[in-house]
Parts: structure tokens; C-alpha cells; sequence
């Protein structure tokens, strides 16, 4: 599998996020037949470059396996997809990545938006994830929705805010959400939604405070050690 350190770092992050019963209920039929063609690409180690080559060497069970634990409507259609589609087929929910960086997460012939920028720094994914695991599922995948801010591009079509920015740090996250609890007329926000992003909101503050506290902890923990190392080789 391709592996790099800001890939596997988003994997391990994602891989926290809590997703409904329903997506696992829906996958449950076809979970082992998966993991073994899972295993089988890990060890023969196919890559984005390679994945078409791979599902080509499937039978017509096998590609219906990840059909089906994909929840794609029509067949797989190899020689159809790009090389992300097919690698993104033969990963696990939490590993599917906008490996050639356009923006959507191409899986098979669909394309979707990530659960969260790829772009946005890694303590916002981090405490972003903690915060809405906090919450109930329909808080949580509501406000995850609201916080995937598309531009429209000249043509008129929708564009992620990933494709066309670094991504959403602490203070557009902020604002994005008092735009959403606070929208200027003619926008309009109802109360039970209002206050579902409130809650996220306070917790998200909260939490953000509290890792940035802890890690400020950690620096000065590590730069005392690294003073008293060199307090003692000096005095060698």
C-alpha cells in the first residue's frame, strides 16, 4: 500500500471518527470477504499505479465483494476507473484519500468529498474528530456536513474549499460556524439547527483550549529535559 508520513498521520485521525451503526450494518455481510482481498493487496503491496493490474486479477465474485462493501450501484467497471478509484476500492472507509489531489475522493467511478480536508492541520482534525464524537449521531454528521464549505468556480459548478485553499484552520472553523449560527439576511438558520452548531461549537472551543494547554505542557516538559541533558554534558 502507499504510505507517507501526512497520509498516515490522516489515517490514524480518521480512523477515530465515529460513523452510525447503519455504515457498518450495511458493510457487515461483506466485512470478511473484504479483509481477506484487503490483505491480499497489503501483501502484494499494490499501489495507486497497480491497482487497476490487481482488480483486474479479481473474478467477478471478488470485484462484487467490493462493490457491494462500497455500496456502489452499478458493477465495477475497471478498465473505467482511475487509478485513485480503483486503489480507494480496496481500502477500509478510513483510509480512502484524495491521493491525486483534485479535490474529491474518488472510489470506483464516484467521487465524494472527504469527511474532513485532507488540508486542514492535523491538531484541528485531532480535536475536530474528539469533539464530534461527542456528540449524538445526527448532531455528528450534521455538523460535519455544514463544515465542508464548497466556492463556486466560474463555470457554476461546486468546488470543495480544499481544492482552492489550504484548508480550514481554528479561526475558519470559528467563523464558519458563527456565519451558520449567526447567518446574515436573506440566509437563514433554523433554532434546532442553531442550536446543535451552539453545542458543537462550545465543545469544539473547549477542546481546541485544552490540546493547545496540554501540548504547550509537553514543549516545556521536553525543552527542561533537553536543558538538563545539557546542563550534564557540559558539566562531563
Amino acid at each position: 500500500m502507499d504510505i507517507s508520513n501526512d497520509y498516515m498521520q490522516d489515517v490514524e485521525i480518521m480512523k477515530q471518527l465515529k460513523m452510525s451503526d447503519g455504515f457498518y450494518e450495511v458493510r457487515e455481510p461483506y466485512k470478511e470477504d473484504f479483509e481477506e482481498l484487503y490483505n491480499q493487496a497489503k501483501d502484494e503491496n499494490v499501489t495507486i499505479s497497480t491497482a487497476k493490474d490487481f482488480l483486474n486479477s479479481l473474478s467477478k465474485d471478488e470485484l462484487s465483494t467490493l462493490q457491494h462493501h462500497t455500496l456502489l450501484v452499478n458493477d465495477i467497471d475497471v478498465n473505467s476507473l482511475s487509478n485513485e478509484g480503483a486503489y480507494n476500492l480496496l481500502l477500509h472507509h478510513y483510509e480512502k484519500y484524495d491521493f491525486d489531489n483534485d479535490g474529491y475522493v474518488s472510489t470506483g467511478e464516484g467521487k465524494g468529498l472527504s469527511f474532513i480536508s485532507k488540508n486542514m492541520p492535523n491538531k484541528e482534525k485531532e480535536v475536530l474528530v474528539e469533539t464530534l464524537n461527542e456528540l449524538d449521531e445526527k448532531d455528528r454528521f450534521l455538523t460535519l456536513m455544514l463544515l465542508q464549505p464548497l466556492t463556486i468556480n466560474l463555470t457554476g459548478s461546486s468546488l470543495p474549499v480544499s481544492q482552492n485553499s489550504d484548508g480550514m484552520d481554528y479561526s475558519a472553523i470559528m467563523d464558519r460556524l458563527d456565519r451558520l449560527i449567526n447567518p446574515s439576511p436573506p440566509a437563514y438558520t433554523s433554532s434546532e439547527l442553531k442550536n446543535s452548531l451552539s453545542l458543537f461549537k462550545e465543545l469544539f472551543e473547549k477542546n481546541f483550549d485544552e490540546t493547545s494547554e496540554q501540548n504547550e505542557q509537553n514543549r516545556s516538559i521536553k525543552d527542561r529535559e533537553a536543558q538538563l541533558l545539557k546542563a550534564r554534558i557540559s558539566g562531563v
